[in-house]
């Protein structure tokens, strides 16, 4: 039960606080899945590594530049990954998880 200060009844928990991390989560979710590219930016570095390395004699640095590349992108992703992470653990924690 909600208090009109937002808090819940006995609990102590500040919904209006929770609601604005899950709002604030949701808008940098919506960044993520629409506006960032980076699953597709990393699946192309992939694809095009894969196609360095079939090639009858692999250029050493067109394979160097493409591991630098998905490093990269994979580093990006993890920021990411660890910023949903972080509102996770904020809004568990408030609720008392």
């Amino acid at each position: 039960m909600q208090q009109a200060d937002g808090k819940s009844a006995g609990k102590g928990v500040d919904l209006d606080a929770v609601s604005k991390l899950v709002h604030e989560l949701e808008r940098d979710l919506d960044r993520l899945q629409h506006g960032s590219g980076d699953v597709e930016a990393l699946r192309s570095e992939v694809r095009a590594l894969g196609i360095a390395l079939k090639a009858p004699a692999p250029e050493d640095q067109r394979i160097h530049h493409g591991l630098i590349n998905i490093r990269s992108v994979v580093t990006t992703i993890e920021d990411d990954v660890l910023i949903v992470a972080d509102y996770a653990a904020r809004i568990g924690r408030m609720l008392g998880m």
